[in-house]
């Protein structure tokens, strides 16, 4: 496994730190690692800190009053995640859990961003990367406001599998796919069902497979 100061060069905005500012984040950082199914912390916790993953994947959830759940957010390997509380003081808004086995290394928010402070590079690159989340939270819930499942579930199954493969790895339960598209497992069992039926794509407990992107790609795009 690469050194932190490697991890750290090719992060989003921690690796717009000078080397002397990443050698002092070094020497504060906490190494965790986590089971699967672990969080980090609770919706409504008071959590202010950073964290960049090392490896594995965790996941942003929202929890109703009613039980019900919903994965706003995936993080993988290489992503950095600075928490809510730590800009406005206020509770997490959502519950961070491993969604696989995952090693991060975690930093108190405040230092970070004292060391921060002096570097502008970074201070705009953390600007950027707040606005670039807000966008892509923005296009979250259009298309939870908008779209029908079929549209939603075409559009995480292409998520899955990059655009140069035609199939890839399934690291998602039926559980997860239904909460990250805001459905029931029981309607995306039928909706895939139905998608295979057609001949879009094949899914298996271990895989998924493309057989016709395209269509797919316009399903996302159907009113």
């Amino acid at each position: 496994m690469p050194d932190l100061i490697t991890l750290l060069k090719h992060a989003e905005v921690l690796g717009n730190f000078t080397d002397s500012q990443k050698e002092r984040l070094v020497s504060m950082s906490l190494k965790r690692i986590l089971k699967r199914g672990e969080s980090l912390f609770w919706q409504g916790d008071l959590w202010p800190n950073v964290l960049l993953i090392v490896s594995g994947k965790l996941q942003s959830v929202i929890q109703s009053l009613d039980g019900k759940s919903y994965i706003v957010s995936a993080w993988e390997k290489g992503d950095e995640f600075w928490a809510h509380t730590l800009f406005d003081g206020g509770p997490m808004p959502s519950t961070l859990e491993a969604a696989q086995e995952s090693v991060i290394y975690q930093w108190d928010g405040e230092t970070v961003l004292g060391i921060l402070f002096d570097n502008s590079e970074a201070v705009r690159a953390l600007l950027g990367r707040q606005v670039r989340l807000i966008r892509k939270r923005r296009e979250t819930i259009s298309d939870l406001a908008f779209q029908p499942v079929t549209s939603r579930l075409a559009k995480l199954i292409l998520e899955q599998v990059p655009a140069s493969e035609n199939s890839a790895q399934r690291d998602l339960t039926l559980d997860q796919i239904a909460s990250m598209v805001a459905s029931s497992p029981e309607v995306v069992c039928r909706t895939l069902y139905h998608l295979q039926r057609e001949g879009f794509l094949r899914v298996t407990r271990a895989s998924i497979t493309l057989h016709d992107r395209a269509a797919l790609e316009r399903l996302v795009g159907a009113e």
